[in-house]
């Protein structure tokens, strides 16, 4: 999702309408249309507005939720749910899951350069 979609989804969701967070923010209803369709991109003094305006943050404005951006990059559910867990581990152990990785990871990468 980009800025547009996120800026209507947030906006939506806190059920404010277009031309309510357009006061607020101190822009015209038709410029924050326009945002919101993609065919104007806001200064960053503006986003700021908006992002306080919806109380969220401008990360989350811009590239959406954590969630949303981890399911954007990776597209296995299964893996999400197994990293979302290891979030919940202690800190070594944590490190355990992250060094077994590299391992595997390291062997695949060398196992790939011994075939070329």
């Amino acid at each position: 999702m980009g800025f547009a979609e996120n800026l209507k989804k947030y906006r939506t969701a806190k059920g404010i309408s277009q031309d309510e967070l357009s006061r607020k923010i101190g822009s015209h209803a038709v410029q924050f249309s326009r945002y919101e369709r993609g065919l104007s991109t806001p200064s960053i003094d503006v986003v700021q507005k908006i992002s306080e305006a919806l109380d969220i943050s401008i990360d989350e404005l811009v590239f959406g939720d954590k969630d949303q951006k981890l399911e954007q990059t990776i597209k296995d559910r299964e893996l999400i749910g197994l990293f979302q867990k290891v979030e919940l581990l202690s800190d070594k152990q944590r490190d355990t899951v992250k060094e077994l990785l590299n391992a595997f990871i390291f062997q695949k990468d060398l196992q790939q350069k011994l075939m070329q």
